[in-house]
């Protein structure tokens, strides 16, 4: 799984781009953006932003530790993209898809 990948380098800060090959019709989907790691001035401001230290705290921050950018991630992916069974699917994998 790439973001679990990424969260144990302790990657933060990507996103999902999804597209369509209109040549081989067939969906195109890759993780980009500005990909950098959670270093101390990362953390310092999620600290400022979460705790409302000098005018933070407004919303949620939207710098996250690696494992919780990752969960965050996940949950999107969830919410707005469907599992498609394919032949790779397990029966397990589809009943988890349903409850969700």
């Amino acid at each position: 799984n790439d973001s679990l990948f990424l969260s144990k380098l302790e990657v933060m800060d990507y996103s999902l781009l999804v597209g369509f090959d209109e040549e081989r019709s067939e969906i195109v989907v890759g993780i980009i953006d500005f990909i950098r790691k959670f270093t101390l001035d990362k953390q310092l401001e999620s600290l400022v932003k979460s705790t409302g230290l000098m005018g933070g705290g407004r919303a949620a921050p939207t710098i996250l530790a690696p494992n919780k950018y990752r969960d965050r991630f996940r949950e999107a992916m969830d919410t707005y993209f469907v599992m498609v069974p394919d032949k790779f699917s397990s029966l397990e994998q589809l009943a988890g898809s349903m409850t969700k």
